[in-house]
Order: structure tokens, then C-alpha cells, then sequence
């Protein structure tokens, strides 16, 4: 029967392509997953030249308060996975700002002092996202201090070109789902007041606190280099 089989030459090329399809089948499949993630990565080599930039959207919560000589207030800022959506948090700032205007001179500057609680935040137990403590006097109108915290590591927001895979820069500029949580501080107020007849110039201070809060997508484009003229 197997000689029948193979009797024309026609016969004989259908079994060989019969052949050659159980052989190639299988090893389709196992070649379709290799081939996505080249299409992924950028090529069989998982190389590319591409231009990388970020979409950036703002997030801010604003509140005041006034304090008297060492008077404290905790400011908190709260940051769910719903809040974020498909976005990265690039950084986070704390802001606190006071203009003391209503002392004689330089001696009566009034002044605060802040330190942070992140016990609640995201990498902050490996380290990642570290406690800050600042300080900063009133005078000059633009007084007070920042804190900053890079929840992306090395974030600044700027394009850059690279030649690399998408797969690595996606594993590069991402927050590794640190960030989330209860974000907390404390300030603390040190008022220096000039005496004058009948009392002080002033027992007080406005301080004007902000949270923000910057995120992005990644945006990742083929780079095209311009021909020389």
C-alpha cells in the first residue's frame, strides 16, 4: 500500500508536504510568542532608537492655617490606586510657604520647622521613600520650605533619546507601585514677636501648606534621525 502511495510524482510531493507540515506545525506555535515579544521589545534584538517623553498631569491639595509659638499642625494627603488610574507618580512636593511682614526687622523673623510621617506610604518600608525634616524662616516673602520625594527614581520629566528596548525602558521609568498611601507631615511654628509698648508687633504667622503631585504616562516613539544636508 505504500508503494501505491508513491506511485506519481504527485503523490510524492503531497507526502512530503505532508511531512514537512507535521514537523513545521509545532514548532509555529512555539516560534509565536518569541515573535510578539520581538514585536514588543523592538526587532528581533530587542533594540531600538527611540524617543522617550512623558505626559504629565498635576494633582493639588491646598489648605492654611495659623499658628502661634509653638503651635504644631498635621497636613495629610491621601493617594488611592483609583486616584491614579493607568498613570505613574513621577514626584510628590510638600510646600509650606509664610510671609511674616509685620515684624520691625531682621532678629523678629518668625519661622517653621516640618518633619514627615510616610509610615503609611508605599516604599517606605524598603527604604525607597525616606522621612524628611526642614526648616525655613518667614522673611523676605518667600519664605518656608520643600520637601521632595522622587517616587520615580530620577524623575525630572525631560525627553530623552535612547537606544534601548521598549521592554527596558517601561521596567526603567515606572514607580514600582510605590507612592500609595497616606502621605503625612507635621509643622511646627516659632513666632518671634518685638515688644513694643502695650504688647508685640504680632503673635502669629499664616502659613499657606501644599501637596503636589505630579504623574505621567509614558510615551515612546521610533526616533528619526534627519539626514544630513
Amino acid at each position: 500500500m505504500v508503494l501505491d502511495m508513491l506511485d506519481s510524482p504527485r503523490k510524492i510531493g503531497m507526502a512530503a508536504g505532508t511531512v514537512a507540515f507535521m514537523f513545521l506545525f509545532p514548532m509555529y506555535f512555539a516560534w509565536m510568542p518569541l515573535a510578539d515579544e520581538d514585536l514588543v521589545t523592538g526587532g528581533s534584538s530587542g533594540q531600538g532608537e527611540w524617543l522617550v517623553s512623558f505626559s504629565e498631569s498635576e494633582s493639588i491639595f491646598e489648605e492654611s492655617t495659623v499658628l502661634e509659638d509653638g503651635d504644631t499642625h498635621m497636613t495629610e494627603f491621601t493617594v488611592g490606586i483609583e486616584d491614579l488610574g493607568d498613570m505613574e507618580i513621577g514626584f510628590i512636593e510638600l510646600i509650606i510657604q509664610c510671609n511674616d511682614d509685620d515684624d520691625p526687622g531682621p532678629g523678629f523673623s518668625d519661622s517653621v520647622e516640618g518633619v514627615s510621617d510616610l509610615l503609611d506610604v508605599e516604599g517606605h518600608s524598603s527604604g525607597h521613600i525616606q522621612d524628611q525634616d526642614d526648616e525655613g524662616t518667614c522673611m523676605g516673602g518667600n519664605g518656608g520650605f520643600t520637601m521632595r520625594w522622587d517616587v520615580t527614581t530620577n524623575y525630572t520629566g525631560e525627553s530623552f533619546s535612547i537606544a534601548s528596548s521598549q521592554k527596558t525602558i517601561y521596567e526603567t521609568w515606572n514607580d514600582n507601585g510605590y507612592g500609595i498611601g497616606v502621605w503625612s507631615a507635621t509643622i511646627s511654628a516659632e513666632i518671634n514677636s518685638a515688644p513694643v509698648v502695650g504688647g508685640f508687633v504680632d503673635s502669629d504667622e499664616d502659613f499657606d501648606i501644599t501637596w503636589r503631585m505630579i504623574t505621567y504616562e509614558l510615551v515612546i516613539e521610533e526616533s528619526v534621525v534627519e539626514p544630513a544636508e
